[in-house]
């Protein structure tokens, strides 16, 4: 990490290089996974119940 001064508004501030960690990838792509499986799983839920709770309509219609 590099420290050196910068002029920001007519003032002298410090301010550091910061570099990322070299996996820092692999938590974005962690929470995209996480958010695509709970939301394939939510949906297969509410698909899931409304056919169990509509199980007499199902069986009207094959008659």
């Amino acid at each position: 990490m590099k420290k050196h001064l910068s002029r920001k508004h007519g003032v002298d501030t410090d301010t550091e290089d910061r570099t990322t960690g070299a996996n820092s990838g692999f938590k974005k792509l962690a929470v995209q996974w996480l958010n695509e499986v709970l939301f394939s799983n939510q949906t297969f839920v509410q698909v899931d119940s409304f056919v169990l709770r509509n199980r007499q309509l199902l069986v009207a219609a094959k008659c």
